[in-house]
């Protein structure tokens, strides 16, 4: 969902990610198989989320990760 590590810390810190619901704000968050990663349900979050996976090489996704694109969800 974030091209970098800095860009993936700000969206955190600037309280745009949820993982399993809940807003996340802390960059150093573990997160635990089969958590549900996701946007909050605002249009800049999406549209900064968005900007980041249309600029990233979906290649260098790990392996154990999945994203779904349309509902802005990662697994």
């Amino acid at each position: 969902m974030a091209s970098t590590i800095p860009e993936a810390r700000q969206l955190v810190n600037h309280r745009h990610i949820l993982v399993n619901g809940r807003i996340v704000d802390i960059p150093s968050f573990r997160c635990k198989p089969r958590d549900i990663i996701t946007t909050k349900d605002n249009q800049r979050s999406k549209r900064l989320v968005q900007n980041s996976i249309a600029s990233s090489d979906p290649g260098k996704l790990p392996k154990h990760l999945t994203i779904d694109t349309l509902q802005y969800k990662g697994l």
